[in-house]
């Protein structure tokens, strides 16, 4: 079992790299800057931890949950600016996508996750309680997107629909793994956790891959999609001149 969860962690490290070098290849980091710095930490910080697996089994726990404590915080970075893309063609509803992210995030890191690090009684059931909290942080938003990406009836495109779709599925086996912690022992829940957090991490970067691997032209004015019968162009335009006054409005 363990083999099969070095395997797989083994195909989310290639696939990391190989997306960071077609992103610099294509020149598409630029329009997720954020995302690929984040990846590029992965990738490296993989690089690091694999060296420390085969020089220092000790330290290598360590590092392991070091490095995933950092992902899990850098990861609400990355929602932020999926968000800004989901709605990049209206700038309120772009800034009220990420007013919401970072509002949900910073209300439930108080409420909800910061309470598991100041009241925990181990360190190990510590650790698994911000995991299992954060991912479901994470989940809220991901579902408020998707909720106001449906309301507004906007096209998510290839590129964020794809970020959105990976991290729903990383996210959610998490939360299911994470969430066994409190109901299976330790002896059976750590094969369980050595073998899934790989698994989700390779369901969710082949996602990636296969939707950031060929760059397509994004079009802002078809960014909103209209029922038959109307003029999809007309109200595009229709509704970006009324952003662009309702942006005014509320600046003054």
């Amino acid at each position: 079992m363990y083999i099969f969860a070095i395997v797989l962690s083994a195909c989310s490290f290639l696939m990391f790299g190989a997306l960071v070098l077609r992103g610099a290849f294509t020149r598409i980091f630029k329009i997720f800057p954020l995302f690929y710095s984040y990846i590029s930490y992965a990738f490296l910080a993989a690089s690091v931890i694999y060296a420390i697996y085969l020089l220092d089994r000790r330290l290598y726990y360590r590092a392991f949950w070091i490095n995933y404590l950092i992902n899990a915080l850098a990861e609400f970075a990355v929602l932020v600016e999926i968000s800004d893309h989901i709605f990049k063609p209206f700038m309120m509803i772009r800034n009220l996508g990420r007013t919401l992210t970072v509002l949900i995030s910073v209300t439930l890191g108080l409420l909800y996750v910061l309470p598991t690090i100041l009241v925990s009684s181990g360190r190990s059931g510590a650790l698994s309680d911000f995991a299992l909290r954060t991912s479901v942080t994470k989940a809220i938003i991901l579902i408020v997107l998707f909720y106001m990406a449906r309301h507004f009836d906007t096209q998510w495109g290839r590129y964020a629909g794809g970020l959105m779709v990976g991290f729903s599925i990383y996210i959610a086996l998490n939360v299911a793994v994470m969430a066994m912690s409190g109901v299976l022992s330790l002896p059976l829940f750590k094969p369980v956790f050595w073998v899934m957090t790989p698994l989700a991490s390779a369901f969710c970067v082949l996602v990636w891959t296969v939707s950031l691997w060929n760059p397509v032209p994004i079009t802002n004015l078809h960014a909103v999609s209209v029922a038959p019968g109307n003029d999809a162009r007309a109200v595009a335009l229709g509704l970006t001149r009324f952003d662009s006054a309702l942006s005014k409005i509320l600046r003054k």
